[in-house]
């Protein structure tokens, strides 16, 4: 058992260090994305704030709070993006045929899947993120205790692998459909477009199909009502710092479910 751990740390570290490597061999690529990331990321504060400005408050959330849930959001998706941007791409692997690589090795398929390509340009999203996150932490006085930092720990893991089981979902639909990038794009916006805002805003039939069957409410949403001590519409006992992760786990083991069914389906559509 501690032989195989070392060899899938020792596997997963070369993976990592060739993918910085390989990222890091156009640097204006990187400093492309450097301009590129922050601008856009920034821009949604921008926005937010302009709305507010307009309609002086969204269901009772006011800027500094939409600020918070927004950079909460952005964690949980710099992370994603860090460690499963590979799972976006599947359609792309069932395609050309490379997916036959990854089951001719003798190792875990979806291990290789996520470990062969560690997106370090990805840490970019979490400059913007963490800098939105910071200042809307001090807007609206969140005390800085352990047990604070501990529970957005948690729920920034737990967001995260809500978010990556999503996409695993939706990447494992090409092992039918042979395409899935049309619903990675939608999800995406999706995604953006939820975890900006508070879900309360939304029609109520919305508000429980974002809680109990795509839970992205999760992720930042819920959360920031129980730091911030807003109105989250449905009432859920115990802290979202138990949730989140609790849902991201749950959502994450489905994936896998998934995941493995689509592989059965594998027909090896290179060309």
């Amino acid at each position: 058992m501690v032989s195989t751990v070392r060899h899938y740390y020792s596997v997963a570290a070369c993976f990592a260090r060739l993918a910085v490597q390989r990222q890091l061999e156009y640097p204006m690529f990187l400093v492309s994305w450097l301009l590129m990331i922050p601008i856009q990321y920034f821009s949604g504060a921008w926005m937010l704030k302009i709305i507010i400005e307009r309609f002086h408050s969204l269901n009772g959330w006011e800027f500094p709070q939409l600020a918070f849930i927004y950079g909460l959001g952005l964690l949980s998706h710099g992370l994603m993006v860090v460690f499963f941007i590979n799972t976006w791409h599947i359609d792309n692997m069932v395609i050309q045929g490379t997916f036959d690589r990854l089951l001719l090795r003798p190792m875990n398929v979806f291990f290789q899947l996520v470990a062969s390509y560690i997106n370090f340009i990805g840490l970019i999203d979490l400059i913007p993120g963490t800098i939105i996150f910071i200042y809307a932490s001090h807007l609206v006085g969140l005390d800085w205790t352990f047990l604070n930092i501990l529970k957005l720990i948690l729920i920034i893991i737990g967001g995260m692998f809500i978010r990556a089981a999503l996409f695993i979902c939706l990447g494992s639909v090409s092992f039918w459909t042979k395409r899935s990038a049309s619903l990675v794009g939608f999800t995406l916006t999706l995604l953006e477009r939820t975890t900006m805002y508070p879900l309360n805003i939304y029609p109520l039939a919305l508000q429980m199909i974002f809680t109990f069957l795509i839970p992205i409410g999760f992720i930042s949403f819920y959360p920031a009502s129980e730091f911030l001590g807003q109105a989250s519409g449905f009432h859920i006992p115990l802290s979202m710092a138990l949730w989140t992760p609790l849902v991201g786990i749950i959502c994450f083991m489905v994936s896998q479910f998934i995941f493995r069914i689509g592989m059965k389906k594998y027909e090896s559509a290179g060309s």
